[in-house]
């Protein structure tokens, strides 16, 4: 039996968190922005697979959280200054760095090997290893359910990791696909550990106001880089539709794809919140098909069959808990 972790906010933070603590047992609104976000991360994998190559991933996430940021800011306003002790923002500074900083560039590099349904498939892990960390940190408890779903989601990745379709893409100069499977994996495991220890502070704060510094903290962090590569000349090959590509990742894949993650994981436990990254794969891998023309095949729908399956069978809360939390 999965014990989830159901906190309120802490009535001490903030006063103007009124809103935020109305909505603390709306399970309804959480799981509508944790959809809606997951289908904006779905078309930010190929709208990333689309632009990288025109530029560099670092660059690309550097200007995908300076847009994201600039909207984040826009929409706090004088709220954005509101008093954060010390210790509370390096923990922010420090969960930036790693989830819009080290995440969006592995993420970015891991489309220069592999195709973006191959990507979509094994970010759709996340939830399982966010229930992994959440167990080591005595968030929830494992059960039988739980680790058969980790293992059905598993022999999907095996499924998705086909030898034969790298071998193919080893051919084309400059790509590794072993290279992006495990910066692919360095992705997941940034998005689980920040899906688990950001909500304390989601928890005390706003969700915009956390998610606004966390990344600030990113672009810091991926500056020195982005101006160690040449951030003229970098961008001096993105085209118009580049472009495009670049503002949708900052708008609709940056502050409000995130903006609702970060809302959602406030108003639920990580695990809850992370099952919906399922839909990631579907709308990447539908996308994918008909804007970048990249094949489909009976391997990878099987894959993505037991990926989907696994999660839910893994996630899935049973009725008793559900009515017990629902009091």
């Amino acid at each position: 039996m999965i014990r989830a972790v159901s906190r309120q906010p802490n009535a001490t933070a903030s006063g103007n968190l009124g809103s935020d603590q109305s909505a603390g047992h709306d399970g309804g609104s959480a799981s509508l922005a944790a959809a809606v976000a997951c289908i904006c991360f779905g078309a930010s994998v190929v709208a990333t697979r689309y632009v990288v190559p025109q530029t560099t991933p670092i660059v690309l996430a550097f200007m995908r959280y300076v847009i994201a940021s600039v909207c984040m800011f826009a929409l706090l306003r004088g709220r954005a200054l509101e008093p954060m002790p010390w210790r509370d923002r390096r923990q922010v500074a420090a969960l930036g760095a790693l989830f819009f900083g080290l995440f969006p560039w592995s993420f970015s590099a891991s489309l220069t090997h592999l195709p973006a349904a191959t990507v979509a498939l094994i970010v759709a892990t996340n939830p399982l290893v966010t229930l992994a960390m959440s167990v080591l940190r005595g968030t929830e408890r494992l059960s039988t359910r739980m680790v058969i779903g980790q293992l059905l989601a598993l022999a999907g990745i095996v499924l998705a990791i086909d030898p034969a379709r790298a071998a193919a893409v080893q051919t084309t100069p400059g790509t590794n696909p072993w290279l992006g499977y495990a910066l692919a994996f360095t992705t997941v495991l940034c998005g689980s550990f920040y899906n688990v220890w950001s909500r304390p502070l989601l928890l005390r704060y706003p969700s915009a106001l956390v998610t606004s510094w966390a990344m600030v903290a990113g672009v810091l962090s991926l500056a020195p880089l982005t101006l160690m590569q040449g951030i003229m000349t970098s961008t001096s090959t993105i085209t118009p539709s580049g472009w495009l590509a670049v503002l949708f990742l900052g708008t609709l894949g940056g502050a409000v794809g995130f903006g609702l993650w970060s809302y959602a994981l406030r108003r639920s436990t990580p695990s809850r919140v992370a099952v919906f990254l399922a839909l990631n794969p579907i709308s990447a891998i539908a996308l994918g098909v008909v804007l970048l023309g990249e094949p489909i095949t009976a391997r990878l729908l099987l894959a993505l069959v037991a990926v989907l399956a696994g999660i839910q069978l893994a996630t899935r809360m049973p009725a008793q808990v559900a009515a017990r939390q629902s009091e």
